[in-house]
């Protein structure tokens, strides 16, 4: 590419697009922009390839829609991780009655008072983390159907060392896809549905 123009820096590219270097460093690393390294070392972002991203932005990938919105609880600490996840919920189309709780510790109450469809947490808050907010869901009789998506940067080879979560809970690595989370949320309506006609 011989235009400046036609290219970004990842803090350009992350300024663009509202979110912190290291979620656009993994976006790259995912597959999800496209890029190409400097003999120094350093990311070069298509510019084309953000414009995209931005552009879809404004499509909704939703494939099945409700009367109702999904109520989903989100469990998160981070502004950075919070704002990109607002995005993808723009981004992809669905009807979402969004709550957010900072801390894990607060979420048992959220949960028990308006029984989200679905609960997204992050595994690695203080003072208490996903894992231990994830066990105190499964002891509790009527959350066992809770649908539960598990959100962290740790590796998928951590995540499971880990293995305190049960096998049910989804688990995704940060940064989350919107194609991913749109698929899900399609799954998740369908079933939705299906149990309301019944």
């Amino acid at each position: 590419m011989n235009n400046e123009r036609d290219v970004l820096t990842t803090q350009q590219a992350a300024k663009v697009l509202g979110l912190s270097t290291t979620s656009v460093q993994k976006m790259v690393i995912n597959g999800e922009l496209d890029a190409w390294i400097t003999p120094g070392g350093h990311r070069r972002i298509f510019r084309s390839s953000v414009d995209q991203l931005l552009n879809s932005r404004n499509v909704g990938l939703a494939g099945v829609t409700s009367t109702r919105p999904l109520r989903i609880l989100l469990v998160e600490d981070d502004a950075v991780q919070i704002a990109f996840f607002k995005s993808l919920l723009a981004r992809i189309g669905h009807k979402v009655q969004l709550t957010i709780v900072n801390q894990a510790n607060q979420a048992l109450a959220h949960v028990r008072a308006m029984k989200p469809d679905l609960l997204v947490t992050d595994l690695v808050m203080e003072p208490m983390d996903g894992f231990t907010l994830v066990e105190s869901l499964f002891k509790e009789p009527d959350l066992l159907g809770l649908n539960i998506i598990a959100l962290s940067a740790m590796s998928p080879q951590d995540m499971e060392g880990a293995a305190r979560l049960p096998d049910r809970v989804v688990r995704y690595q940060k940064p989350l896809g919107a194609d991913r989370l749109c698929g899900y949320l399609d799954a998740l309506t369908v079933r939705l549905l299906e149990c309301e006609a019944e």
